[in-house]
């Protein structure tokens, strides 16, 4: 596995735990989703995570979605 399909891997189970909590409005999360399917290099992707953490800051419960979600990546590097 390439490190853009890992980093792409990463954003699209992110992106299924924040929808799985609710934090999308109707249609966003099939937006992220197209984001992150049509980024070709890894910089693209690098800036789709950067505007989902954006666009997601001070949801109700995504704080500890990307807690979680990073500590278990974390955690695999240990």
């Amino acid at each position: 596995m390439t490190l853009i399909e890992a980093y792409r891997d990463d954003l699209r189970e992110l992106v299924a735990r924040l929808d799985e909590n609710g934090a999308f409005a109707p249609g966003e999360r099939e937006a992220w989703d197209e984001g992150i399917e049509e980024a070709d290099q890894m910089s693209e992707l690098m800036m789709t995570g950067e505007a989902l953490h954006k666009a997601m800051v001070g949801r109700e419960g995504v704080d500890e979605v990307v807690k979680e979600h990073t500590e278990e990546r974390t955690q695999a590097f240990v």
